[in-house]
């Protein structure tokens, strides 16, 4: 009977152990630090065709999770009918010594239309990026407006709200070119100011790379080992 309970024990117990398998979420954001005004741009048809932040994956975190930003679409030109910015993020590796971008598009988000506001109105926008990512690596999440091309009449832009800390190993950054496309932007050098960050938030956490049976299978499983040797132990002995 003991050797029964101690088997049970230890698949109950690996049960548990996968319940706390994954680590709490890690939150980096300087949302906090936002007086609710302060913001920096311009960003979609007149101004830069895409803006972003970098950061450093924490201690611990193999993938990230989300990222927001706070937008506001505060500027329109002459033209009477303004036309809304239309953008997707995209989170890429970042190499902040070369100011270049690395590899390819780890996450592209669906196509947003952000609303035409006469005021400066701010919005959080949530990205559910759920993408793998290397500890202590730099990446950047930036937005590209898709109809930046658009300049005459001088259209909607988009403001972004800036914090007031320093993040570190993170700033805000922009494309040398202003009117650069995807194409440019995606291979082309940036540009920051070291300190400056804009608004943001973004949640990490560490998942295993192998998968983990749920604890109910866990559970199945020790009800089945202990029966199985309950069993055996009942059986009768086989005549020689």
């Amino acid at each position: 009977m003991k050797t029964i309970v101690l088997a049970a024990s230890i698949l109950v117990a690996l049960a548990g152990g996968a319940r706390s398998a994954f680590a709490a979420p890690v939150v980096v954001s300087t949302l906090p630090s936002w007086d609710g005004s302060a913001s920096i741009g311009d960003f979609g048809s007149s101004g830069f065709s895409a803006w972003g932040q970098f950061f450093v994956a924490p201690t611990g975190t193999n993938r990230l999770i989300d990222f927001t930003f706070l937008l506001s679409d505060a500027i329109q030109g002459g033209n009477t009918n303004p036309v809304p910015v239309t953008m997707q993020a995209h989170l890429v590796q970042y190499n902040p010594f070369t100011r270049l971008i690395i590899g390819p598009t780890l996450y592209s988000s669906a196509e947003i239309t952000v609303p035409v506001t006469s005021a400066l109105q701010f919005e959080l926008y949530k990205f559910d990026v759920d993408a793998a990512v290397i500890a202590g690596s730099t990446y950047m999440m930036f937005l590209f407006a898709n109809n930046f091309e658009l300049q005459i009449p001088d259209d909607s832009r988009l403001r972004l709200a800036t914090s007031g800390s320093d993040l570190a190993g993170g700033a805000y950054n922009i494309p040398m070119s202003a009117f650069a496309d995807l194409d440019t932007a995606l291979a082309s050098p940036w540009r920051f100011t070291a300190g400056t960050d804009l608004a943001f938030s973004a949640t990490f956490d560490n998942r295993p790379t192998a998968p983990i049976p749920e604890p109910d299978t866990l559970l199945l499983l020790a009800t089945a080992g202990a029966a199985g040797l309950w069993a055996a132990r009942r059986r009768p002995p086989r005549a020689l």
